[in-house]
């Protein structure tokens, strides 16, 4: 039996269904290989360039059933998801490039975002829920922090350092760049992974490749987290590998 990540970002067992672009057939490929079922997160028209097919632009998993899609989601990614879950809740507001409503980096009972860019569904939910809100002024905070644990992220971006150093989240800054995004300079690190179970972290891409690479895999380790690489060239930012379901046990 499968059922939905009690944690957002956290499985606790292996992960069954998962977000992600399907603009890389390489690691598309590869991830259903592993026997994951995927949504392919589709076309969203309120965003320009590489990034309008980005899972973490247009869905924000916030724990268990709770799913937060843009109002304007590609309609075949809406009916996919409807095949697995009943109720999905829309944005108030249209994502656009400026304003990545979704974009944020849920970490148990805290959230890293950019309060001015949050929209009110996710602001609703965490009042209610007595969520920590970390304000970072990085509006793209989920495609900037590729989570490991709980207390422990990993990023290029200054303001979410500075913000995981001030509330006790144990970081690892990373050098800017070295990762791949059509029509961009670089792409992010959260952009390029997500978890396939409480002990793996998947990357779109080779991350042996990445300058970085013993310190992430070092830092990872102090988890117990193992780096899978789902590709053979440099890191890509896909826009994310988004758990939601896992096996029950």
């Amino acid at each position: 039996m499968n059922c939905f990540l009690e944690s957002a970002n956290f499985p606790q067992n292996k992960v069954t269904h998962i977000i992600m672009s399907d603009k890389k057939i390489d690691i598309l490929n590869e991830v259903r290989r592993l026997g994951l079922s995927i949504i392919v997160s589709g076309f969203l028209p309120s965003v320009a360039g590489s990034e309008s097919y980005h899972a973490d632009m247009s869905v924000c998993h916030l724990g268990k059933e709770k799913i937060v899609i843009a109002n304007n989601m590609n309609i075949n990614t809406e009916n996919a998801l409807l095949q697995i879950h009943s109720h999905l809740i829309k944005t108030k507001n249209t994502v656009t490039a400026k304003n990545p409503w979704l974009n944020v980096c849920m970490m148990g009972k805290r959230l890293i975002g950019n309060t001015k860019k949050m929209d009110q569904t996710i602001i609703d939910y965490i009042q209610q829920n007595e969520i920590q809100i970390l304000h970072t002024n990085q509006a793209y905070t989920k495609c900037s922090s590729a989570v490991i644990d709980e207390n422990a992220l990993i990023t290029a971006d200054e303001s979410i350092y500075k913000v995981c150093l001030k509330n006790q989240i144990d970081v690892l800054k990373i050098s800017v760049g070295n990762i791949g995004l059509q029509n961009y300079p670089y792409g992010f690190i959260g952009g390029t992974c997500g978890k396939f179970s409480k002990h793996i972290l998947a990357f779109s891409g080779n991350i042996k490749l990445h300058p970085d690479y013993a310190n992430i895999k070092a830092f990872a380790a102090n988890y117990g987290i193992y780096l899978l690489s789902l590709g053979k060239d440099e890191l890509y930012d896909i826009g994310g590998l988004i758990p939601i379901k896992e096996c029950e046990q």
